[in-house]
């Protein structure tokens, strides 16, 4: 999968930029998050890492979004008490640009008025990793737990050229045609999310 940050949060980054008033930014970036978020809360219980019911319709919606909006209303409030940085490099101006967004969000005073607005912006950062990582897995988890993973593609997709063992996961990791495309939109994803910062330029308000 493309990392739960900061690939994921760069991917949607487009949607914000071309419409800054259609969603939360922090919210928005914080769903786009949590089915990692989710799944690797599960390792206390399963004992591994790895695609689950995080990764799932029913799970984004019962647990990708309570537990977003709390994560929200945490980062939101140590934001709001992190000082922004004063050298002009790329590692300040990404973090000041990061604040900003969090200063012009909505508030966590405002989360019953701006409910709905808050839950939409989750809601579409949490479809969009489902999404991002359906054509990046080898698995179609949205049905889970009622249907367990299938294969969608067609049967190249799932050629295996080696695997390679990774800590915390069950089964060694299949390189594959999916496979470059994680690399891709991992990349891909990085580089529009500090964009701005590579720049120099502030983000659209």
């Amino acid at each position: 999968m493309p990392f739960g940050f900061p690939s994921h949060q760069g991917l949607i980054a487009p949607l914000w930029r071309r419409w800054p008033n259609a969603f939360d930014v922090p919210a928005m970036c914080v769903g786009a998050g949590m089915p990692d978020v989710v799944d690797a809360c599960q390792i206390f219980i399963r004992g591994h890492f790895g695609q689950s019911v995080g990764h799932s319709l029913a799970g984004l919606a019962v647990l990708g979004m309570p537990l977003g909006l709390g994560l929200w209303a945490l980062l939101h409030a140590g934001a709001r008490r992190m000082p922004p940085l004063s050298n002009g490099h790329f590692p300040g101006r990404a973090w000041n640009l990061g604040l900003a967004a969090f200063a012009r969000g909505v508030p966590p005073s405002q989360v019953l008025r701006k409910g709905p607005f808050l839950l939409w912006s989750l809601w579409i950062g949490g479809f969009s990793h489902l999404l991002f990582d359906l054509i990046s897995h080898g698995g179609f988890p949205w049905l889970m737990p009622w249907v367990p993973k299938i294969h969608i593609f067609p049967e190249w997709w799932y050629a295996v050229w080696t695997r390679v063992s990774l800590p915390g996961y069950e089964s060694p990791y299949e390189i594959g045609p999916h496979f470059l495309v994680w690399m891709f939109l991992s990349i891909a994803g990085i580089v529009m999310l500090f964009y701005p910062a590579f720049r120099g330029t502030q983000e659209s308000k």
